[in-house]
């Protein structure tokens, strides 16, 4: 992926440092082609990769400068060097969180001492202040919310793709089966690949997320648990509402990766019904007008924790309980991509922005036996967020 833009101030650098791919950051947004301990250099204006002279003929396209280092002329004195060049940057990002974020914390405390405790020594002996070292959250966050064009066609593709199959898989659920049995449904349905995979340049399809729990399905009294339960052997009855968390992802002949995550629901008639109960309507309709409120609202530059509260407090206002679990996260090469989390004030990520075409989730949730829930893929515009899919606007009816 190119960085075209880092947004930094003049003095300001990010150094990245990978070995065998140790850093999927490096690999991603620099070059996966080296296996000896690598760094880059990057400013607004500059590109360094310094290179270990085994791997030098693997990075021959790299857009900028690339510096060979071998065992006397190492791969820290090559950084000072160029660190001297820059004139001493007085800011360095580095590849750890400070906002807990697992995805993003991919230094590694000795390598961030060894970087750090160097680069500080080699100031300090040039006669200049120590740089801040600061965390490089943000500029990744950014990098990876600043979706392309071919970006969202692709994830619509996926989201797109896990609605067929959720589609389908509405068809054909009877009363009578299990959470297991209608998982089980959806992975035979899964494995039917449609021909326009091919049109489209997708080599390969999987699941979102771990096969044993994608897709989530949840029915009846079993809504009242939590958003990440595994398919049980509970029975489908008629007046139950069911519900499924799914995504797929695909990956193209150039490598690239994209993941759908939504969440369905429906319910089984009674057989003396045609229409669902008010009590489920309005379940389904309270997270309808939830969604709608947040999509709404889904501008550029807005704090997660303000589209959370937004969509949050409309499920409470209507007399329903709090949901313990985040409004929504950033969506992407994962499912779980990092960056802005859609979550309560007081969350680190979700004191960020969000950013205009960026993807995100709202998936607000009903947690009562017959409860639902359901889960959008909202791309953020200037006019507010638009569906990456057919949103739902009823119930799926099983008879």
């Amino acid at each position: 992926m190119p960085i075209s833009k880092l947004n930094l101030l003049s003095n300001e650098v990010w150094i990245m440092y990978s070995s065998e791919n140790s850093d999927p950051y490096f690999e991603k947004f620099i070059t996966d082609r080296t296996i000896v301990p690598s760094a880059a250099i990057l400013s607004n204006e500059n590109r360094f990769l310094f290179v270990h002279e085994l791997d030098k003929e693997n990075v021959k396209d790299f857009a900028g400068e690339v510096i060979i280092y071998d065992s006397e002329n190492t791969v820290i004195k090559s950084i000072e060097k160029t660190l001297r060049e820059l004139q001493f940057p007085n800011k360095i990002y580095l590849n750890y969180s400070d906002r807990l974020d697992t995805q993003t914390d991919v230094l590694g405390y000795g390598t961030f001492r060894f970087l750090s405790d160097n680069i500080s020594e080699f100031y300090k002996n040039s006669g200049v202040n120590s740089p801040e070292f600061t965390s490089a959250d943000e500029i990744i966050y950014f990098l990876l919310d600043s979706k392309s064009g071919e970006d969202i066609k692709y994830l619509k593709i996926a989201a797109n793709r896990a609605l067929e199959i959720l589609n389908t898989a509405f068809k054909k659920i009877r009363p009578g089966m299990s959470e297991k049995m209608i998982a089980k449904l959806v992975h035979n349905i899964f494995m039917q690949k449609p021909a326009y995979f091919k049109k489209f340049g997708i080599i390969s399809e999987d699941f979102s997320w771990e096969k044993g729990t994608c897709p989530i399905v949840l029915v009846g009294e079993n809504l009242q648990k939590g958003g990440h339960s595994a398919p049980s052997d509970k029975i489908l009855k008629r007046g139950d509402t069911v519900y499924f968390d799914f995504g797929v992802k695909i990956t193209l002949s150039n490598g690239k990766s994209y993941s759908s995550d939504l969440q369905r629901m429906g319910y089984a008639l009674m057989a003396c019904e045609k229409t669902p109960p008010k009590e489920v309507k309005d379940v389904f309709n309270t997270l309808s007008e939830a969604i709608q409120k947040g999509i709404e609202n889904m501008l550029p530059g807005k704090k997660g924790f303000e589209i959370d509260e937004i969509v949050r407090n409309h499920i409470t206002e209507r007399g329903y309980p709090n949901y313990n679990h985040a409004t929504g996260h950033p969506i992407g090469e994962h499912a779980h991509n990092p960056g802005t989390s859609i979550s309560p004030r007081g969350y680190k990520r979700s004191e960020m922005p969000i950013r205009e075409n960026g993807v995100y989730t709202i998936e607000p949730r009903i947690q009562i036996p017959n409860g639902g829930s359901v889960e959008e893929m909202v791309m953020v515009t200037k006019n507010g967020g638009i569906s990456l899919c057919s949103p739902q606007k009823s119930l799926y009816l099983i008879k």
